[in-house]
């Protein structure tokens, strides 16, 4: 029993070890990756990321009983991108900016570039406001939920060492 809470923090360690790594232009200057390398890697983002879009609905009237009845509302199509979705980049904008599809259909994408203070790729948008974002996003505008400007791109870096030696022994060498 006195061993349990050991194995538990432990266990807790190693859990918390990740192989996930932050997209930033050390990684890509360190290992030259070109937009090549770049779009065969499997992406995630780091945060959920919640889009919204606002369609307005016209408004329906009747009457019935002497009363003027009027409908109103909008349509909201929202889009869900949990952390750890896998992504792939489908395109280079220039600029270090790059366009990250996490759906099958590639037309929905979003933009993620070098941060202003730090050297990591965050998710871009058209404008920001009060902490949301208005991106497109296939078809149409959608907003961001406050707080998305921190989603940074990751990815898993596998790291093997190689060492090639030559082994050989000496015969020795006799005075004649």
């Amino acid at each position: 029993m006195k061993k349990l809470p050991l194995l538990l923090l432990t266990i807790t360690i190693l859990a918390s070890c990740s192989n996930k790594y932050v997209l930033n232009s050390r990684v890509i200057n360190e290992y030259k990756l070109t937009y090549q390398d770049l779009s065969t890697i499997q992406y995630y983002n780091s945060h959920d990321i919640v889009l919204t879009s606002y369609d307005q609905v016209t408004s329906d009237k009747s009457t019935s009983k002497g009363n003027l009845n009027v409908s109103f509302g909008k349509e909201v199509d929202q889009v869900i991108i949990k952390a750890g979705t896998k992504g792939k980049i489908i395109k280079d904008l220039g600029e270090g900016k790059y366009a990250v599809s996490f759906e099958p259909d590639d037309s929905k994408q979003l933009v993620f570039a070098r941060g202003d203070k730090f050297d990591v790729y965050h998710l871009q948008a058209l404008e920001w406001k009060s902490g949301r974002g208005k991106v497109q996003y296939g078809e149409k505008t959608f907003y961001t939920h406050s707080g998305a400007d921190e989603c940074i791109l990751r990815f898993k870096l596998k790291r093997k060492y190689k060492e090639n030696r030559k082994m050989r022994v000496a015969k020795g060498n006799k005075v004649k």
